[in-house]
């Protein structure tokens, strides 16, 4: 109860200091912030209870987190100060990756460290050893995915992501319409296959990329389609630039575009009464309008019905036609949940295509 209660008093200081920092903190303040979060952090790790090589390795990689967090303060924040627009989004990564050292942490050492067993008396040495294998195992894994990190986080990926941000909203509706009369039209023609097709998909753009970091999984990405050619796959997606980021068609093409790509296929049985309330859904939202949602991603939140990320979207079709095989909320589904929770086979693989 206390430990509730000192939570509720720290969120609302927390984000009230990250309101003051964004509108009223400047380059030197950013960095500040940088360096107090790598000191509170170093001495986190130095007075916990881990191995001494787990906090050696912790206050390394809390290191070349601050130092990265100060050169993209250098090279992404201070030279936009004319552009007020590019400006204020990059002060909003500026602020965002303030949590990065955080969320590190609570990813790759908080489990670690509180599953530390006691070794009892007559076994030390067995025990000990054990933990040791146990903590160069984990440090070795730790290390590769945060390599991993800093290769998929390069410059060339933050630009692109940036660059791509304006065409996005979380709070309004900039989708409407993509989907033609002719889509509808092939929609429908497909009631008497009783299928609908998943298309999962490890699409190694740099969106998915980065979003491959917070859910560790390679296929990020997940279509539906009403036939096994997949000429009526559709998904939320950023619209490849030519729509606008939401319910869009999806193309094969555009998900193996890049080297190392890959689709998986599987089909789940569908009346053609739950394949219609689908596809009726589906009309009822592209003329609603529709939009990505990007900070969902994070935050597990919409703000409004229509306002969905690829696997979220999928779920709520699923979940109005009563065709969903799990329980889940549908903001927390990721898209290889599809598959690895399919603990009742509904499931039938149908191919795979790699590039």
């Amino acid at each position: 109860m206390k430990q509730h209660t000192f939570l509720l008093i720290l969120l609302p200081i927390i984000i009230l200091a990250c309101v003051v920092l964004y509108w009223s903190g400047g380059y030197t303040s950013y960095n500040l912030v940088y360096i107090f979060c790598f000191i509170f952090l170093f001495f986190f790790a130095v007075f916990s209870s881990s191995t001494i090589w787990q906090k050696v390795v912790q206050v390394v990689i809390y290191a070349l987190i601050m130092v990265s967090q100060i050169l993209i303060n250098t090279y992404f924040i201070r030279p936009f100060e004319e552009n007020r627009f590019i400006y204020y989004l990059c002060r909003l990564l500026g602020l965002l990756i303030v949590f990065i050292p955080f969320l590190v942490e609570r990813r790759f050492f908080y489990h670690s460290i509180d599953k530390t067993a006691v070794p009892m008396a007559g076994n030390e040495s067995v025990l000990s050893y054990s933990l040791l294998l146990h903590d160069r195992d984990t440090i070795v894994s730790n290390i590769e995915r945060l390599k991993k990190a800093g290769e998929v986080i390069s410059k060339v990926r933050i630009e692109d992501i940036i660059q791509n941000l304006p065409r996005y909203s979380s709070f309004s509706y900039v989708n409407n319409g993509s989907l033609t009369d002719e889509y509808f039209q092939k929609a429908y023609s497909t009631l008497d296959d009783e299928y609908i097709y998943f298309i999962v998909a490890k699409t190694k753009t740099a969106p998915s990329e980065v979003i491959g970091l917070f859910t560790n999984k390679q296929y990020n990405h997940v279509s539906i389609s009403f036939d096994q050619k997949l000429l009526t796959a559709i998904s939320y997606n950023g619209g490849e630039k030519m729509l606008p980021p939401g319910l869009n068609p999806e193309l094969l093409e555009r998900l193996t575009q890049n080297n190392g790509s890959a689709v998986m296929v599987y089909k789940l049985p569908a009346t053609s009464k739950q394949k219609r309330i689908i596809i009726d859904k589906i009309k009822e939202i592209n003329t609603e309008g529709s939009a990505y949602n990007l900070l969902g991603l994070m935050f597990k939140f919409s703000y409004k019905p229509n306002i969905m990320f690829c696997s979220q979207f999928i779920y709520t079709m699923l979940k109005i036609a009563n065709l969903n095989y799990f329980e889940y909320n549908a903001a927390n589904v990721k898209p290889t949940d599809f598959v690895e929770l399919d603990y009742h086979r509904k499931l039938e693989f149908v191919y795979e295509i790699t590039f």
